[in-house]
């Protein structure tokens, strides 16, 4: 009795480090998935602004084809970006880490434009 309940001790043991594996394979890293939401959110930008001038935009779902176009230059299908989505939204500390490199990466992109526009030299 004691080898068996052993054995499936063993059994749960290595279900449990293999399931965990695959949903860490599964999840898009932090720093892939901050470029593909930096991506989505220029994306959004976009659409936005074509609505103001093209109604049809929203018939025609063109934000939906940006989206796809997001995903295939990141070379991530939609199920996997939104679980990768859900997976960081459910963890608070890995959420705010993902947001905050989006923020810096916002950041380091807006002090890039800044300088061309001013025309001080890129460092």
């Amino acid at each position: 009795m004691r080898v068996m309940t052993g054995a499936c001790i063993v059994f749960l043991f290595l279900m449990q480090m293999s399931c965990r594996n695959e949903t860490k394979t599964a999840i898009i890293p932090v720093d892939s998935m901050k470029l593909i939401m930096w991506d989505m959110m220029k994306a959004d930008e976009w659409f936005n602004r074509k609505i103001i001038q093209d109604t049809n935009a929203i018939r025609n779902k063109e934000d939906v084809k940006l989206y796809e176009m997001v995903f295939k230059i990141h070379g991530v299908s939609r199920e996997r970006y939104f679980a990768s989505y859900r997976y960081y939204e459910g963890r608070p500390v890995s959420f705010k880490r993902l947001l905050d490199s989006l923020d810096a990466l916002s950041n380091r992109e807006r002090l890039k434009r800044y300088e061309i526009e001013r025309g001080q030299p890129k460092k």
